[in-house]
C-alpha cells in the first residue's frame, strides 16, 4: 500500500511538472506575441508621426520644422537648429573691416530640412522658412598678422572660436508684409545661453538692408548656392 501510494505521488507530481512547463511555454509564447505587437505598434507610431510632422503648423503646409510663437508674437528661440540643413558661413572679421565690422564672426547659416528641399526643388523659399544664424568669433581677433589672420598647419587664415549671438529671420507674408513677408528676430548678440524668445527687430535694424542688398527674396542666396546647388552627378 505505502510502495503503490509513493509511486503514485511521482506520477502524479511528473504530470504536474509537465503541465507547469507547458503553461511556462504558452506564457513565453505570448510574451513573445505581445513584444512583436508593441514592435509593430510602435513601427506604425513612428512612421505616422514621420508623416505628419510635414505641415504639423496649418499655417506653414511645407514646413516640418515651424516657427513657434509667444502669444505676444515673439519669436520662440528654435530648438536643436544646429542639427537642421547648414547651407554656409559667411565671415567679415575686425582684421578686414579696420576693427569696425558690423559682425566680426563666422555666419553659420542653417534652414529646416523641408525648405532647403523645397527649395531646391523650386526655387522658392515656402512660408514658415526659418534663416537661423548662429555667429561665432574667430579663435584669436588680434591673430598674426595685422588683418587679425593667423598661421595653422593648414595655412594663413581665420579659424573658428566662440560662438557669439544668434539672429533668425522668418518668412511669413500675413505676419510681414510690409517687410516683403520676412521678419528678423535676435537672441543677443553675446555668448550662451540665448534668449528664449525674441521680439520683431524694427525694419531699420534688419528688414532694411535685406530690401536694399539681398540677391532674391531678401535672402543673400548667392553666399549659399554652393550648398543649396545639388552636387553633379559623379562619373566614372
Amino acid at each position: 500500500m505505502s510502495v503503490n501510494y509513493s509511486r503514485s505521488f511521482r506520477s502524479f507530481g511528473s504530470i504536474a511538472l509537465t503541465l507547469s512547463l507547458l503553461v511556462l511555454a504558452a506564457c513565453g509564447s505570448k510574451s513573445d506575441g505581445d513584444s512583436a505587437s508593441s514592435a509593430d505598434k510602435s513601427a506604425v507610431s513612428t512612421d505616422k508621426s514621420t508623416t505628419l510632422a510635414l505641415g504639423s503648423d496649418p499655417a506653414y503646409p511645407a514646413i516640418d520644422i515651424p516657427p513657434v510663437w509667444s502669444s505676444d508674437g515673439k519669436l520662440i528661440q528654435p530648438k536643436d537648429f544646429r542639427e537642421m540643413v547648414f547651407i554656409g558661413a559667411p565671415l567679415t572679421p575686425h582684421g578686414l573691416n579696420d576693427g569696425k565690422a558690423n559682425f566680426p564672426e563666422f555666419h553659420n547659416v542653417y534652414v529646416q530640412p523641408a525648405a532647403f528641399k523645397a527649395y531646391r526643388a523650386t526655387g522658392k523659399w515656402p512660408e514658415g522658412t526659418m534663416m537661423i544664424k548662429e555667429l561665432q568669433l574667430v579663435d584669436d581677433p588680434k591673430g598674426d598678422f595685422p588683418d587679425g589672420s593667423r598661421v595653422l598647419p593648414s595655412g594663413r587664415g581665420y579659424f573658428p572660436g566662440a560662438v557669439n549671438g544668434l539672429d533668425v529671420s522668418v518668412k511669413d507674408s500675413k505676419r510681414f508684409a510690409e517687410t516683403n513677408n520676412w521678419g528678423y528676430f535676435n537672441f543677443n548678440h553675446a555668448a550662451p545661453p540665448y534668449l528664449a524668445e525674441a521680439a520683431l527687430k524694427p525694419s531699420d535694424q534688419c528688414a532694411g538692408c535685406h530690401i536694399a542688398n539681398a540677391h532674391e527674396d531678401m535672402v543673400y542666396v548667392d553666399l549659399y548656392k554652393p550648398i543649396l546647388d545639388p552636387l553633379p552627378t559623379a562619373t566614372n
